[in-house]
C-alpha cells in the first residue's frame, strides 16, 4: 500500500483521536516537536526502525525522553505511537506527523506561512501586517506566520504559505533581469 494513503489514514485517526479528547492542542505542540528531533537525530529514526534491537516499550521512551525535560507524552499521542509500533508503522511516524500537523491546521481553518527576511527591521511588521491581511482575506483562514532572518537574502523578501512561493527578494529580481537580457539578446543574433 502507498505510503502517502497510510500516513494520511494514521493522521486522521489521530485527528479524530483529539477532537474527541480535546487534547489537539497538548498534541500539536508535541507532535511538532517531536518532528524537529526526528529531523535532527537520525540514529533515534533508525532506532525507532529497527525491530531487533529495540523494543516496543524502549522505542515510546526514546521518543518520550526527546521531548523537552519533564514533560510526558499526552495520552493520546502515547497510546497512538503504542499503536504504530504494534502495527509496524513506527518506521512511517515522521510522515504520519507531518500528514497530522497539516490535517490539525486544515480542520481548524489556519494556513501557515514562513516569511524569509534578510534582517529584520522596522518594517518588518508592517510587512508581516500587509502579507497577512492579504492571504487572510483571500483565503477566509487565519494565517500563522513564522518570520525568519536568512542572511543569504540581500534584499527582499521571500514568502511561502502553503503550496504558493511569492519571492520577491532581490536576487530573483536581479535572476529575472538576466533572463530578458538574454532573451531579447538571442533575438537581436
Amino acid at each position: 500500500m502507498n505510503t502517502g494513503i497510510i500516513a494520511s489514514r494514521y493522521a486522521e485517526a489521530l485527528l479524530k483521536l483529539v477532537d474527541e479528547t480535546g487534547g489537539g492542542e497538548a498534541v500539536i505542540v508535541q507532535v511538532q516537536h517531536l518532528c524537529k528531533v526526528l529531523d535532527n537525530i537520525p540514529d533515534l529514526r533508525s532506532a525507532l526502525v529497527d525491530v531487533a534491537a529495540v523494543s516496543a516499550d524502549r522505542k515510546v521512551s526514546l521518543l518520550e525522553a526527546s521531548l523537552p525535560e519533564g514533560e510526558k507524552l499526552c495520552p493520546e499521542l502515547k497510546k497512538f505511537i503504542n499503536l504504530l509500533v504494534k502495527n509496524g508503522r513506527i518506521g512511517d511516524i515522521r510522515l504520519i506527523f507531518n500528514s497530522f500537523v497539516t490535517a490539525w491546521y486544515k480542520s481548524r481553518n489556519i494556513v501557515r506561512g514562513k516569511l524569509s527576511v534578510p534582517v529584520y527591521s522596522d518594517s518588518t511588521p508592517a510587512l508581516e501586517k500587509k502579507l497577512r491581511e492579504i492571504i487572510e482575506s483571500r483565503t477566509g483562514s487565519k494565517l500563522l506566520m513564522t518570520t525568519v532572518v536568512d542572511p543569504d537574502l540581500i534584499g527582499g523578501f521571500v514568502f511561502e504559505v502553503e503550496d504558493m512561493l511569492l519571492d520577491a527578494s532581490v536576487s530573483h529580481q536581479l535572476e529575472l533581469i538576466k533572463r530578458q537580457f538574454i532573451e531579447k539578446n538571442r533575438r537581436i543574433v
